[in-house]
């Protein structure tokens, strides 16, 4: 680690994190017209926004322990090139299927660049800076879906295609800022028998690794079920137009974008990663009786819904923080990173289908206890870190 901060290099790499969840967050917006134009059902429409995970949830821990072999800054060329041409395939298709499968390459690139981002962050960063840093990249998932309800609405008037053509401009135009970043990032190559299994038991064979990708797992879970379907939750339920419902998504996810930020004050003042975890999952299940209530007003719908994704949003602030505290070497992260992708991206997969399942299944009165059922295991989850690592 260097002994001063480079913020510009910083800064770079969040916003690399931002392009690449830009991909997740254009789906979300677009459902609607998706569902129209490729005459889907909600559930099946859902699925272009989970797919986007499905790689990461068939091969995020193998994608980590290859990506602890190779440098991370040609992990994250590779990942903003997948991402760029997924999305300017996607606009070519005319199906679900075929849109589907272009999510799917977008995917690969969201999982590399997130596996690389956090390596290089700490190469340019400080110590005394990690837990100011690390939670702002936990802020790239909710900022880039918060671009994306501010100018997706704009963008989907000359139809989603060309929202989807300019996400994959702008991921290939950062490209050659991401290659100028200069981190003292080495790749380190190990042989199975001196390095890379010694150091997948050693990721495996200590809880807290597991406890921070079961948190990570459910928190996203609850998140991509929230924010995937809640433009449709506006319009569908409440009759608001695309751009309102879009203006009030994006309110809730500035929220959980503050959230992500915060964890580390909350951090530096000496709270536990635990029970934030523990105190974030305890109101979602307070939140949802009432976001989902038949007889809410819009802002109370609103409201619970910023202050619900709001501290949430601690939850990967705080675990991003507490990964390289767990793991101290850049290969032992990169694992690690990869079992937090494999569950979380297993949930970007199931959250919205789930969701779509309960709501046309038992209807939107029933959401309260999909969610409720969320918080518990999460709480579930806090109290087990607790007691397998005391000083998160």
């Amino acid at each position: 680690m260097p002994a001063k901060t480079r913020w510009g290099a910083v800064l770079a790499l969040i916003f690399a994190g931002m392009i690449a969840a830009m991909q997740i967050g254009k789906a979300a917006i677009a459902l609607p017209l998706l569902q129209i134009e490729l005459v889907l059902t909600l559930a099946a429409a859902s699925w272009i926004i989970g797919a986007y995970g499905l790689l990461g949830a068939l091969g995020g821990l193998p994608a980590g322990i290859v990506a602890s072999l190779f440098g991370a800054r040609r992990t994250l060329i590779a990942g903003l090139a997948a991402a760029g041409l997924g999305s300017i395939a996607g606009a070519f298709t005319e199906s679900g299927p075929l849109l589907i499968a272009t999510r799917a390459i977008e995917g690969c690139g969201y999982l590399a660049a997130t596996l690389a981002i956090p390596r290089l962050l700490r190469a340019v960063t400080a110590p005394e800076d990690l837990d100011t840093v690390m939670p702002l990249f936990g802020a790239h998932l909710p900022l880039g879906s918060l671009v994306m309800m501010l100018a997706g609405p704009h963008l989907l008037v000359f139809g989603w295609q060309t929202l989807w053509l300019v996400n994959g401009a702008i991921a290939l135009i950062w490209l050659p800022v991401a290659a100028r970043i200069a981190a003292e990032e080495v790749p380190v190559v190990y042989s199975a028998a001196t390095g890379l299994l010694p150091n997948l038991r050693a990721t495996l064979g200590t809880p807290g690794p597991m406890l921070l990708a079961l948190a990570f797992g459910i928190y996203t879970f609850q998140y991509m079920a929230l924010t995937g379907l809640m433009p449709t939750l506006l319009v569908e339920r409440l009759g608001l137009s695309l751009s309102v419902a879009g203006a009030i998504s994006a309110a809730a996810v500035a929220a959980n974008a503050a959230g992500n930020m915060s964890a580390g004050v909350l951090l530096r003042l000496g709270v536990p990663t635990w029970s934030i975890v523990a105190g974030a999952f305890a109101f979602l299940g307070f939140a949802g009786f009432g976001i989902f209530s038949d007889a809410a007003p819009i802002a109370v719908v609103a409201t619970l819904a910023a202050c619900s994704l709001a501290l949430t949003g601690l939850i990967p602030g705080s675990i991003h923080a507490a990964a390289p505290r767990l793991a101290p070497t850049s290969a032992l992260l990169a694992i690690s990173l990869g079992l937090i992708q494999q569950v979380t991206n297993l949930s970007n997969l199931t959250g919205p289908a789930a969701m779509a399942f309960t709501v046309e299944t038992l209807g939107w009165s029933r959401a309260p206890l999909f969610f409720l059922g969320v918080a518990v295991a999460g709480i579930a989850v806090a109290f087990a870190l607790r007691a397998a690592t005391p000083r998160s």
